[in-house]
C-alpha cells in the first residue's frame, strides 16, 4: 500500500518536472531577494552602518516576506497548482490515469503531497535567497563586514512552518477548482478574485472570513506586532479550512461522472 502510493507520488513529481513549476517556484523565491539585493548598491556609503546593526537579520526578514506573505507566496501558489492539476488536461490524459490500477484517493492524494512538496521547496528557497541577499555584499564589497550575529536560520525556519500552514487554504481550493474546471484561466481567475478580496479585506474586523488572508494577518501580527481580533490563531483556522476544502474537493472529484 505504502510502496504503491509512493510511486504513485513519484510519478506525479516526475510529470511535474516537465512543466514550468520548477521556474516557477524558483524565481518565485528568488524575485524579492533579489530586488533588495540590487538595491543594497544604491547606497554602497551607508551599507557598512547597515550591517553593523545588531537586528540586521531581523529587519531583512521582515522586508523580504511583506511582499512574499501579501502577493508572491499566493499568486505563486495559484499558478503552481493550476500548472500542476492542468497537465493531465493539456496531454488528454486523464482517462490513461484512472485506467491504471490505482484508487481515486491514491491519484487524488498524490497531486496534493507533488503540489505541497513544491509550496516547501518554495518557502525554503526563499529562506536561502534571504540570507544570500544579506551575505553577498558584505563577501563582494571589502568595506562591509559580515552581520555581527548569525543568521537565525531555526528561528526563521520556524517562522517558514508557520507561512505554509497559513497558505495551506490556498492550495487546498485552487486544487479543488483546478480538478471542478478543465480550463487553466477559470480556477486562476476564481483564486484571484479571492485573493484581492483578502487584501482588500485586510483591515476588515472580519478579515478572517476570507480563505486566502491568513498568511498576511500572521505577518502582520508577528512581524509588525499588529494587534488583531480572531476567533483562534491564523494557523488553526488555515489548519480547518485546508481541511474542509480538501474534503470538499475530493468528494467532488471522486464523485464527478465526467473524469475526464
Amino acid at each position: 500500500m505504502i510502496g504503491a502510493f509512493a510511486l504513485s507520488v513519484s510519478s506525479e513529481w516526475l510529470k511535474q518536472k516537465r512543466s514550468l513549476t520548477f521556474w516557477l517556484v524558483t524565481g518565485s523565491a528568488f524575485f524579492v531577494p533579489a530586488i533588495i539585493f540590487l538595491s543594497r548598491f544604491r547606497r554602497i556609503d551607508a551599507l557598512p552602518a547597515v550591517y553593523r546593526a545588531d537586528g540586521f537579520w531581523e529587519r531583512l526578514w521582515v522586508q523580504s516576506w511583506e511582499s512574499m506573505a501579501l502577493m508572491i507566496l499566493p499568486m505563486a501558489i495559484m499558478l503552481t497548482v493550476t500548472l500542476i492539476t492542468q497537465i493531465e488536461d493539456r496531454n488528454y490524459a486523464w482517462k490513461q490515469v484512472h485506467a491504471s490500477p490505482q484508487p481515486l484517493a491514491t491519484i487524488f492524494t498524490a497531486k496534493l503531497v507533488v503540489i505541497l512538496a513544491l509550496v516547501v521547496e518554495m518557502i525554503l528557497w526563499f529562506t536561502a535567497a534571504i540570507y544570500l541577499a544579506g551575505i553577498l555584499p558584505a563577501v563582494i564589497l571589502p568595506n562591509v563586514d559580515a552581520p555581527p550575529r548569525a543568521f537565525p536560520a531555526a528561528r526563521f525556519l520556524a517562522r517558514d512552518v508557520d507561512f505554509l500552514i497559513d497558505a495551506l487554504p490556498i492550495v487546498a481550493l485552487q486544487y479543488l477548482l483546478a480538478l471542478r474546471f478543465r480550463t487553466f484561466l477559470t480556477p486562476l481567475g476564481v483564486g484571484m478574485a479571492v485573493w484581492i478580496l483578502s487584501i482588500g479585506t485586510i483591515s476588515w474586523t472580519y478579515n478572517y472570513v476570507v480563505p486566502y488572508s491568513y498568511a498576511g494577518l500572521d505577518y502582520l501580527m508577528v512581524e509588525y506586532k499588529r494587534p488583531l481580533m480572531l476567533p483562534a490563531s491564523p494557523r488553526a483556522m488555515a489548519a480547518l479550512y485546508f481541511v474542509v476544502f480538501t474534503i470538499a474537493g475530493y468528494g467532488m472529484y471522486a464523485l464527478r461522472r465526467d473524469k475526464g
